[in-house]
């Protein structure tokens, strides 16, 4: 007694429904996913700018604005969207800063100059 589905033809347009909706979701999900996650290694040979040295410490910068303490700090901000990000030289998600001496500051960062890229 077995029993044998078969695949009609409206069924079979349901599934490739649910796949053209549920593939671009899954898409943006894993992009955002990235988003968030900071980068763990610095690039080689760059120079990184320091929290707790120069000009890090002076603008209160951090690696990964989410543990920002600072009052200005938003959320959604960081160095990525920042207009001092220089996005054009960006290697390995980080990227030079201008307000840092163009030392290269990470992407997921945060100081307090940042600036929203108009």
């Amino acid at each position: 007694m077995s029993e044998e589905k078969q695949v009609t033809r409206r069924s079979f347009f349901q599934l490739a429904m649910a796949g053209v909706v549920g593939i671009p979701m899954l898409m943006n999900s894993m992009k955002s996913f990235a988003v968030d996650k900071c980068p763990a290694i610095p690039p080689k040979g760059k120079m990184i700018a320091k929290p707790m040295e120069g000009m890090g410490k002076t603008l209160q910068y951090v690696e990964d604005a989410k543990t920002s303490k600072n009052a200005k700090y938003k959320a959604g901000s960081h160095c990525g969207n920042c207009k001092f990000y220089n996005l054009a030289k960006e290697d390995s998600a980080y990227a030079p800063c201008t307000m840092m001496g163009m030392k290269f500051v990470a992407n997921c960062g945060w100081c307090a100059s940042y600036v929203v890229k108009a």
